[in-house]
Formats: C-alpha cells, structure tokens, sequence
C-alpha cells in the first residue's frame, strides 16, 4: 500500500469512522502509532468503543521483528484480530516482513512498509495531541521523535534490514513540536529514535536548544547509545537537574570484549567502564538502565562472567535481559549455526543471575 492509497482508503469510510491501533516494540514504534492515530482522528475518525459498535472501521498493527518473540506475539495479533474483526480494514505495519509470510499476507489486505510509513507521517504537521489514548499520553507524556533508520549493522540485529532509510528532525521543527506539545498539556518530553547516533544536528546541541527555546518542564529519553553521551551531554544533565530526567537507559549489550567485538558494538568494556565513571562522578544519584542479551553465541561461562561482573559494578536500576535469537539475513545468525548451543536451562539461569543484579 502506497501514501495514495492509505489516504484514499481512510476518505472512504464515511459512516461512522471509528479506529483501533496496536503497538509492538521500541519507542519509536509507539510515538509512529500515536502519530499514525492523530491523522486518523484529524480526518474524523474516533478511537472505537465497544459498546458503541460491532466492530471499528479501521485497525492498525504496528509490528516489530527485532526478537522472535516480538514477531511472533505481533503475528498473532494480527489473526487474532481479523478473526474478532473479519469486517474491519486491518492495516500492518513495521518491522515484520509479512508480504514473505504467506499465511499473514492472505490475512492483511493492506501491508505498509516502514519507508511509506515515513512519507505518510510527513503529512502530520503538528504534533499528536491528548486525544490519543496511550499510557503515555494520559500522564502527558510525549514521544518526540528525532530520528529513525540505522546502518550500524550490529552482527545480531535486524534492524538495518527494516529501517535502513536514515532521517532525523532538524532542530528548529522539534522546538516547534515541543512548544505545540506543551500548549497541547503534555509535561514531559520523551527524545527517542532508532539510533541516535544518526542524529545530525547531534544529541546535546538538540537538548541545549530545548531547554533554552522552550518551557518544557521535564525531557527525559528513551535509549541513548553511550557514545551520544559526551561532555556536553554530562553538564546539561548536570546544570538543569529540575528540567532533566536523572534516569538514563544506555544498552550496552554486554560486558566482554570478545562478545561486544562478535557484535560488532563500537565501544569496549573499558569505554562503558570510563563513560559511566565519569557520569556518576559529575551527576549526583543518577539512576541508570541498560540492555543485555544473554547466550549470543561464543559466549563462554566467562564472558558471560564479566557481563554479570560489569552489572553489577555500574549498579544499574533497571535491566532488559533478552535471550539471543538469530534474526534473519544477519551475521550473527552465521555464528548461531557455528558455535556449540547453549542449553534453555543454561539461558534462563544466566537471565535469571542478570536480572537478579536489580533486585541488589
């Protein structure tokens, strides 16, 4: 389904134009779905109620394929969905390549992929509003989306095989959309984007300008890859602590060398040593996040050792823990097939020992 043809179908229901969206996946993937409903509601339509009609006119998938999991959980929604709904146009979207999946493709009439999806965003000019019923949004959060796409090609992920189209907002439009938002009653401010490193204008150049162009009363950001975090970054964080959220999620994969090399991670247990170092030197109580796959293959009980040993060094508050899984086209699908298979058990206690790091 092309721009056209998106637009041509939503002016076509003109009785009762109700919709459902459904999001899987990344931040961006959410702040596109909020997006994608502004337009809807902009041309009349109104997010559906059950007890008002048998069935919405519109249903919209955004799906995500970054783990097997993910893919697997969005499929599913997507038949469990035409089977509740067989009369609603069902529309999906995202990561997951369903026109290669026969039985899905049968299933959804309507296939946007990500680059279209761009173009049809481009057509929203101010920024979603309140009115889209999220999570988020009813505690006033906003996700500002800055940047999409990435060509890093870390050997485990898909990404680049989805969104390898590279665009970022240019700093004058995002002080626009953060004044919009904020009249809109949003509070807070969410930067996210595929891999901020793409960024352009740059991370700390783009929150500077934020803080001193607008009123937003707290940014905070979804994932920021630790070589965004510079010292510009540290002393914004640092001098604006009431207006900066004193959280910070940096995924940074894994603790050993080998591995991080295997990944194709640009940094070193000594960078992430270093960088985390010297944020919690400069900014007083700094809670942090990250990201750790457990099982990438070739990780022996001591790589894995030195992951769980960084972890719990840094301290960090929260941790995502995901079990390799080999994604299609990519590198580290290669060594899956060379390197000896840990066992489930072996991967549930090493999620287990990493998660557990939390709780301490």
């Amino acid at each position: 389904m092309n721009q056209g043809n998106f637009f041509r179908l939503i002016n076509s229901i003109k009785t009762n134009p109700t919709f459902l969206a459904f999001n899987f996946g990344c931040r961006v993937n959410a702040a596109e779905t909020n997006q994608l409903s502004q337009i809807l509601i902009n041309h009349g339509f109104k997010h559906f109620l059950h007890p008002t009609s048998d069935f919405p006119s519109l249903v919209i998938i955004n799906t995500c394929a970054i783990t097997q999991k993910g893919e697997k959980e969005s499929l599913q929604k997507i038949r469990s969905l035409k089977k509740q709904f067989p009369k609603s146009q069902i529309i999906a979207t995202g990561c997951v390549n369903i026109k290669k999946r026969k039985g899905e493709a049968c299933l959804v009439p309507h296939i946007i992929n990500n680059k279209t999806k761009e173009k049809i965003l481009k057509n929203l000019t101010c920024p979603y509003t309140t009115k889209i019923q999220t999570t988020l949004t009813k505690h006033k959060k906003y996700l500002l989306k800055i940047q999409s796409g990435c060509i890093s090609f870390c050997s485990y992920c898909i990404v680049p095989y989805r969104r390898s189209y590279l665009w970022h907002l240019p700093i004058k439009q995002a002080v626009r959309q953060t004044n919009q938002a904020i009249k809109n009653g949003f509070t807070q401010i969410i930067i996210t984007g595929v891999n901020l490193n793409f960024y352009k204008p740059g991370l700390s150049n783009l929150v500077e300008t934020l803080l001193k162009r607008t009123s937003v009363p707290l940014i905070s950001f979804g994932s920021i890859p630790i070589n965004c975090i510079d010292d510009k970054f540290i002393n914004l964080i640092k001098n604006n602590k009431l207006r900066i959220k004193n959280f910070l999620h940096i995924p940074i994969q894994s603790g050993s060398d080998k591995i991080l090399k295997l990944m194709n991670r640009p940094y070193t247990r000594n960078d992430i040593i270093k960088k985390i170092k010297n944020l919690k030197l400069k900014i007083k109580n700094l809670k942090l996040g990250t990201d750790i796959i457990v099982g990438f293959p070739g990780e022996t009980q001591k790589d894995f050792q030195q992951t769980h040993d960084l972890c719990q060094q840094i301290g960090f508050k929260k941790i995502h823990t995901f079990r390799f899984s080999p994604r299609p086209n990519t590198l580290a699908k290669k060594y899956y097939q060379k390197y000896p298979k840990l066992s489930s058990q072996t991967l549930k206690n090493r999620s287990l020992l990493i998660r557990s790091l939390m709780e301490k």
